[in-house]
């Protein structure tokens, strides 16, 4: 077995180019689980563990955390709710999915919706506030 990076996606090559397919389906088909994705592969962990290295250069855990954060960015980006794409990607809870997305992003999942700082928005707020009423003073 083989993974090789085709087109800005990886792709798994059984035995022989046999067979392929894409990783990141497979991952998402499994939960994000190792085990279940040796099972779908027909192969055990440890055999997984040295393909990714080989291959990726990352062991299977690392890549698929990355990969299921990249897929919540680009879901809440979207217009996905939290609790849909924390439950659509495998994460018990809605906690758990926020815990786990503020730890990657080092941000709020309420801050991918609307990436303007809060300190952005006030000074926009009072730019609107001025323009609407120029002779108002707006106090600090």
């Amino acid at each position: 077995m083989r993974i090789v990076k085709e087109a800005q996606m990886w792709r798994v090559l059984g035995p022989g180019k046999e067979w392929s397919c894409s990783l990141e389906v497979m991952t998402h088909r499994a939960g994000y689980r190792i085990g279940e994705l040796c099972q779908e592969l027909e192969c055990s962990e440890r055999y997984l563990h040295q393909v990714f290295k080989r291959d990726i250069g990352q062991p299977p855990k690392v890549w698929m955390r990355t990969e299921r954060m990249v897929v919540a960015r680009r879901l809440l980006v979207d217009g996905k709710r939290p609790h849909e794409v924390g439950e659509l990607l495998g994460f018990g809870t809605l906690d758990g999915f926020r815990r786990e997305f503020q730890l990657f992003y080092r941000i709020k999942i309420g801050d991918m919706k609307n990436p303007e700082s809060r300190a952005q928005r006030r000074g926009r707020d009072r730019e609107e506030l001025r323009m609407e009423n120029p002779d108002a003073r707006i106090q600090r």
